[in-house]
């Protein structure tokens, strides 16, 4: 009941809080540049070395833990039949898993998918197809086209149960690594990711961390539990559904606004079907990760000009919108690179709005107005009913380092769209310690302790 180190190789810091368990308390938090060029244990043994100053702490840490991004995070391609269905599923445990979904194919794989496949490099491809008891034949001959592919890859297969064994020969016969899952889509309109979800972390940790070779110290490999957004899904589930003895709040929603992409992470306590309003035939998870590649603060920064130059525009004035081109282009060019204050921050600030509105408005449902197969009117619904969130998480650097992170948060909910299934009226609270990630790793071994913190930091802000 000591210290706990838990740590978070970021591709381009590594953050390190000390927890003292017989305490419950952070007791500190620290962070140094990643030494990816050399060794990632020299950016953690930095910043331990000064949250352990800053603790007071005269002992080594009891137990060791971490989540990375680092190197480029988890690559992962999703192959299905159906790209509504299988293919979504699979997508769906990939993201969960916290992957990056490099691509995703369907149907019959001819030489442009396979292509596609080669290309992106996955380190693990997650092979779905066919509903258990279903469709076979196309399943296994896809199976041979990614045997023949000449793919340097990690599978998981979680296609139809009754093909599952046959791909798995195929797949492992060209000496790959295969391991076999319960099928993501076992039944029409039935979603199953979990056990895919698990296998591919496993997969992380038994064979794409090591590969990278981002150190030779033993420690880097044992410490490593899972990728980082995994823990920051892990922490939002928590604080949803609770710890066993402690209860949760209910539904919730975080949003990571990063340099590259903007990930929303949400989690929904129950599944609200309303009589008359039509569900989607893919059922959305409880627990949902989305990615939007094209919303960021540096290398995404030109996605959000492109959504919201007119916006953007408005808010500046005409006299400044006009250098916005060239700011944008500057902070793709110099994604380290932060402004100290001024007009570029204001401008941070506004392109953070953006990408939390716009990625806000796509992973959330909304309300539509559609017609039957028989041409009558219905309202439908097509994702995640979260009007009734109790919270929503700002987390990344612009809410840690900003004086106006919940403004950020406000003014992005403002543009909350009529038919959007968004939240309405949720509490904000800004993650200014990364202790989501911390957390959501905690919980691995104490999660009692883990949702203490979560609720006692989130408070402060």
């Amino acid at each position: 009941m000591g210290l706990v180190a838990l740590a978070d190789f970021g591709s381009t810091y590594t953050k390190v809080t000390l927890v003292d368990r017989a305490r419950r308390r952070m007791v500190a938090r620290a962070e140094a540049p990643t030494a990816i060029r050399t060794d990632v244990m020299e950016g953690y043994d930095a910043a331990l070395a000064a949250a352990r100053e800053l603790a007071g702490a005269a002992a080594a840490p009891e137990l060791e833990l971490a989540v990375s991004s680092a190197g480029g995070g988890l690559r992962v391609a999703a192959v299905g039949l159906v790209g509504d269905l299988t293919a979504a599923a699979a997508r769906q445990a990939a993201l969960n898993a916290g992957a990056r979904v490099e691509a995703v194919v369907s149907g019959r794989l001819g030489e442009a998918e396979l292509a596609e496949l080669r290309r992106t490099a996955p380190e693990i491809v997650l092979f779905a197809g066919g509903t258990d008891g279903g469709q076979r034949e196309l399943v296994l001959a896809n199976a041979r086209a990614l045997a023949g592919a000449g793919l340097r890859t990690h599978f998981v297969v979680a296609c139809n149960r009754a093909a599952a064994a046959e791909v798995e020969g195929i797949l492992a016969a060209t000496g790959a690594r295969v391991d076999v899952a319960a099928n993501v889509m076992p039944r029409l309109g039935a979603l199953a990711i979990e056990d895919a979800r698990a296998a591919i972390s496993r997969a992380f940790l038994a064979h794409v961390i090591g590969g990278k070779r981002m150190s030779t110290d033993a420690r880097f490999t044992a410490m490593v539990r899972m990728p980082t957004p995994e823990a920051v899904l892990a922490a939002t589930r928590l604080l949803a559904e609770g710890s066993g003895r402690r209860p949760g709040i209910g539904d919730v929603v975080v949003v990571d606004v990063g340099g590259a992409t903007t990930d929303v992470h949400s989690s929904r306590v129950g599944e609200v079907v309303t009589p008359g309003i039509e569900q989607p035939l893919l059922p959305t998870p409880t627990t949902l990760r989305t990615v939007e590649g094209d919303l960021g603060l540096r290398a995404g920064a030109a996605g959000v000009l492109d959504a919201d130059r007119p916006r953007l525009a408005a808010e500046l004035g005409e006299d400044r919108a006009a250098g916005l081109d060239a700011a944008v282009a500057r902070r793709g060019r110099e994604p380290e690179w932060i402004p100290s204050g001024g007009e570029e921050a204001d401008l941070d600030g506004l392109l953070a709005t953006g990408c939390v509105g716009h990625a806000l408005g796509r992973h959330c449902g909304k309300l539509l107005l559609t017609t039957r197969r028989d041409g009558s009117p219905c309202l439908s619904v097509d994702g995640p009913d979260l009007r009734e969130a109790r919270e929503l998480i700002g987390t990344g650097g612009v809410f840690a380092h900003r004086g106006d992170a919940r403004r950020i948060l406000a003014r992005a909910l403002e543009r909350r769209d009529p038919q959007s299934l968004a939240p309405i009226e949720p509490t904000i609270k800004v993650d200014a310690d990364y202790i989501l990630a911390a957390a959501g790793l905690l919980a691995e071994v104490d999660p009692e302790l883990a949702l203490e913190l979560l609720e006692r930091e989130l408070r402060k802000n």
